[in-house]
This record gives structure tokens, C-alpha cells and sequence, in this order.
């Protein structure tokens, strides 16, 4: 079983069954909070059981759906639901098996109500061969209902099955297509870390967090597009150092011989007071350095945490060298929580901040961050300086993590005061309210006037994501890209949040569409001279 769990409350959960041999899994039960259908608990479930059972060497996918076209077992009043459902499962290449006998059948395990049975592929292109069918289906009737293969009912829908390969029906739900690029000038610049997907192992019970396939997610959304790729650079670690205290640098690099293989080490004991004594015990270090209980550590942190240090920087140096007018980095894990002494919500080293202090030797450096959950690290490190304006957009953290940080009369302070900004938005607004708060927000970095932007640009704010709770359209971000590229600055976008994979898939390219037409725009009208 899965679940998604935020305190003590269960937002939602899914079980499964694996079936070992079949090399196969059948989805049993999801559900999720029926006041929180609009926040992604739903699909991010969904997404995450699937990899799960791909993990254990599934090579599909099955679970009972309801019908979605009129017939005698379906009430009209549910043909509505029944057809978002199944537009809900298209999208993750779900479904019906059709040409058999399972959605007329009295299934005990049912109650009474027919369905139909549905098919996910999980990518593999093959189809689905009638004696593997059968046996799926045998299995499914056996441990669901108790019912051997000699039964009745289970030989009804044996023997239906005459189609070899399994007909499974065709798409009938129109998807939304990939955002069209303008005309380039130029290819998009990406930067990638020397392996994109480092293995960062946390407890699968929060699972659609921080995982690898957010990576995969991103490279789906680059597919097509034209893009000129660069490999990260090895970096010095003087410019951590230069951001972030020695003594959580050295905790981290430890980590990566002091925690065994396969083990997860998650903060505990919070030095709420003393905060200046530093534990002796290795363990106990984890909650002097960290902010939070859910940020794992383990051996291969520290190694993931400096590539994507190391991409970020490649970034900025392509863009401080005029080499690329802008560039978008694909980073894991992300880093706009990581403050200058602690680390947390899943952010080790504060990949933005670095690259923004990096350019800050080259002229004045403004960073906007477009992620749901506040950019507390990046003002944490920045507060008292007045050479990098910090803004930052997100959840109201009356309500949004990181809860601490991110209120409006956080201005900064000394040498800094005025530098920073909070555009703490409720839960709920649309791609206008957005547009609106985020036009502000440019205006005062206008009168800046940097001479670079780093970006952090979170997905998280899409409508859907199980962590975030806005309801920003793929089309508003296009538009929050195109509104930021308009600007033409030399800019270096750092992936950040993004947890419904689907919405990263689209929030990213809408995003780089938007971003590459305004900025185009912007370099047409000589707003400024640009590389």
C-alpha cells in the first residue's frame, strides 16, 4: 500500500497486487479527499504505484474502471464522472480492454456493479498477447473473488477472448498537444548534470516527492524541441563555500562514507535551543543542519547535491560569458530551501543562490522564484546584501510550507534592507491573479535594472499538484514565460518543484515556449542590448 500522508492526516492511499510470475500488478483501490480532488493526491498516486510496480519488475498494469458510454449496466447520472475518470487514466496511456466478456459479467467482488477492465501499457509498445490476458484475468477473478478457472463466470470471460493480440481500445479523449515553439533564432540552451537522475532513496510512503523521475518528466518535455545541450563542469567547491556555512558542507560530504548502503537517515532532534552547540553525534547532526523531518540523507546525496552545484554554475558561466543569451538547467535535487547554515525540504545546497553569487562578481543580480513553496533559502542567504534582489512568489505560508518564511514585511535587512521581496498568494488563484501578482513583481526588478536573473522555476504551481495549490493553466505558463522573457535578461532558469509528472511534462515546455517568444520579442524592440 501507498500513501499520501501531511501530518497525521491520510490524504489519500492505493493498494496493489503484485503478481510475481505474470510479471504483471492490478491496481486494487485508490482514493484520495474528496474536499482535495483538485490537488493531485489522485493522479500523483497513481503515478507513483505504477513506478512502483515497474520497480518490482511489472511489466503492465491492470485495474476496474467504470463504463463510460451508455449500456445497461450504467446509470446516466454517472456517465460523467465515469468519462473524467477515464479521460483522467488516457492520459497515463490507460485503457479498456474491449471484445470480451469481463465488463458483462457478475463479478462477485463487484457487488453487483459491472466494470470494464483497464489496461496500461507503462510505455512498453507491444501488445498484449491473449494467453497472457487470460491469465491475468484468471488471476485477477481468483484472488479478488476466490474464483477457480473452472468456475462459470470466469470461463464466460475465458472463452469471450478471441481476439489474439487483446483488442484494447483506441484513444477517444482529445489530448492537448505539445506547445508549438516560435520560430528560433537560436537553439534552446540546456544544461544537464553528468548523470540527470541521481539515486536520492527516501521511504516510499512519500513517494511523488523528490524522486528521479521528475528528471525523466523534464527530458520528455525537451523531446522535439530544438536544444543544444551542455554537459556540467566540475566546480571548486569554494563557491558552496562561499554561500553556505563550512560546518554543513563538511556534515554533508560525510554523509556519503558514513551512512551504510541502503540506508535512509532522516533528521530527528531540532536544536530549538542552544542552536550554537553542535552535537558530537553524527546522527544528531542531521537536525543541528536540517529544517525539517522529511529530508532524507544517505550516501549518494552529497554526490547528487554537488552535480547539480555543478550545473547551475555551468549555467551561469555559459550566460555570464555571453556564450548563451539565456539557458534552462536541469537539476536534481532541487536547492531553493537550502539556507546558508540548514538544509531541508529536499534541497541540500542552494543551487540558485550559488549561481546568483557567481554572477554577482560580473554586475547586479536579481532572482525571481516562481515555485509554489517560498525561495526561504535563497532570502536566507541574500538578506543582508543589497547587490542581489530576491522576489519570491508563493503559497501563503500561513498555509504552505516552509510555514517560517516567506511573509510580506520580509524585507531584508542592514545592507539588504529593501532587497527582498514576498508575494505570498492564497491557495485557489488562476493564471490572472498569478499574471497580476507576478507583473508587480517584474516592475520592481525593472527598476533594479540587473544585469542577470536566475529564475527558479517551479512546476508546483500548476493546478493538479499534489503539493502545491494553485491553479495555473499549461497556457499560464506559457504566459508567466513569456512575461519574464519580455524583460530580456541574460537568465539562468534552475528547475525547482514540480510533483504531478504529467504537469511537468507540459509546464515545462509551455514555460520555455512562452519564455523563448518574449525573450525574442524583447531582443527585436532593443529593450537591451543582449550578447
Amino acid at each position: 500500500m501507498l500513501a499520501a500522508i501531511k501530518g497525521q492526516r491520510v490524504l489519500g492511499f492505493s493498494v496493489c497486487f503484485h503478481f510475481a510470475d505474470l510479471k504483471v500488478a492490478y491496481l486494487d483501490y485508490i482514493a484520495s479527499d474528496p474536499n482535495r480532488s483538485a490537488r493531485g493526491i489522485g493522479g500523483a498516486l497513481y503515478e507513483v504505484a505504477r513506478d512502483d510496480q515497474k520497480k518490482r519488475g511489472a511489466r503492465h498494469f491492470f485495474f476496474d474502471s467504470m463504463p463510460d458510454e451508455p449500456g445497461p449496466f450504467v446509470l446516466p447520472e454517472n456517465l460523467r464522472e465515469n468519462r473524467r475518470r477515464q479521460a483522467f487514466y488516457e492520459r497515463y496511456g490507460a485503457r479498456p480492454v474491449i471484445g470480451t466478456a469481463y465488463d458483462e459479467a457478475d463479478i462477485p467482488y463487484n457487488k453487483g456493479v459491472h466494470t470494464i477492465l483497464m489496461f496500461d501499457p507503462m510505455g512498453d509498445p507491444k501488445p498484449l498477447p491473449r494467453r497472457a490476458f487470460r491469465a491475468v484475468a484468471s488471476r485477477i477473478l481468483l484472488v479478488k473473488s476466490g474464483l477457480e478457472q473452472d468456475h462459470s463466470t470466469v470461463q464466460k470471460i475465458l472463452k469471450s477472448v478471441t481476439d489474439d493480440p487483446v483488442r484494447i481500445r483506441a484513444p477517444r479523449y482529445a489530448q492537448s498537444g505539445p506547445a508549438k515553439l516560435p520560430p528560433l533564432e537560436r537553439p534552446i540552451d540546456v544544461v544537464v548534470t553528468a548523470s540527470e537522475a541521481p539515486t536520492v532513496e527516501h521511504s516510499p510512503f512519500k513517494g511523488f516527492w523528490e524522486r528521479p523521475a521528475r528528471v525523466a518528466a523534464v527530458r520528455r518535455a525537451l523531446e522535439g524541441l530544438p536544444v543544444k545541450e551542455y554537459q556540467a563542469t566540475r566546480w571548486e567547491l569554494r563557491h558552496i563555500q562561499a554561500v553556505h556555512d563550512r560546518k554543513m558542507i563538511a556534515f554533508l560530504e560525510e554523509t556519503a562514507t558514513r551512512i551504510p548502503d541502503k540506508r535512509i537517515l532522516y533528521p530527528e532532534v531540532f536544536p530549538l535551543r542552544f542552536p550554537e552547540r553542535l552535537p558530537r553525534n553524527f546522527e544528531m547532526k542531521a537536525g543541528y543542519f536540517c529544517n525539517d523531518t522529511t529530508t532524507p540523507l544517505t550516501n549518494q546525496v552529497y554526490p547528487a547535491a554537488r552535480r547539480a552545484v555543478d550545473a547551475a554554475l555551468t549555467g551561469a558561466k555559459l550566460v555570464a560569458d555571453r556564450t548563451a543569451p539565456w539557458c534552462y538547467v536541469v537539476v536534481r535535487p532541487p536547492g531553493h530551501h537550502a539556507e546558508r547554515r540548514v538544509f531541508g525540504g529536499f534541497c541540500y545546497f542552494n543551487n540558485a543562490a550559488i549561481a546568483a553569487n557567481f554572477l554577482s562578481a560580473r554586475g547586479r543580480v536579481a532572482t525571481l522564484d516562481v515555485d509554489f513553496h517560498h525561495g526561504n533559502g535563497t532570502q536566507d542567504i541574500f538578506y543582508e546584501r543589497g547587490d542581489v534582489l530576491t522576489k519570491s512568489l508563493h503559497g501563503h505560508p500561513g498555509d504552505c510550507y516552509p510555514f517560517f518564511a516567506g511573509f510580506e514585511d520580509e524585507r531584508g535587512a542592514g545592507a539588504g534592507l529593501g532587497f527582498n521581496r514576498n508575494y505570498p498568494i492564497r491557495p485557489g488563484v488562476d493564471d490572472a491573479g498569478y499574471l497580476a501578482v507576478l507583473r508587480r513583481a517584474i516592475r520592481r526588478i525593472r527598476a533594479f535594472a540587473p544585469d542577470h536573473l536566475v529564475l527558479c522555476l517551479g512546476i508546483d504551481i500548476m493546478r493538479g499538484d499534489p503539493l502545491g495549490g494553485f491553479f495555473v493553466t499549461g497556457n499560464g505558463m506559457r504566459m508567466i514565460g513569456e512575461v519574464i522573457g519580455r524583460e530580456g535578461y541574460p537568465t539562468v532558469i534552475i528547475q525547482e518543484g514540480g510533483y504531478n509528472l504529467r504537469n511537468v511534462r507540459r509546464g515545462v515546455r509551455e514555460f520555455l515556449a512562452g519564455f523563448s517568444h518574449g525573450f525574442q520579442q524583447a531582443g527585436k524592440t532593443t529593450r537591451r542590448r543582449i550578447g
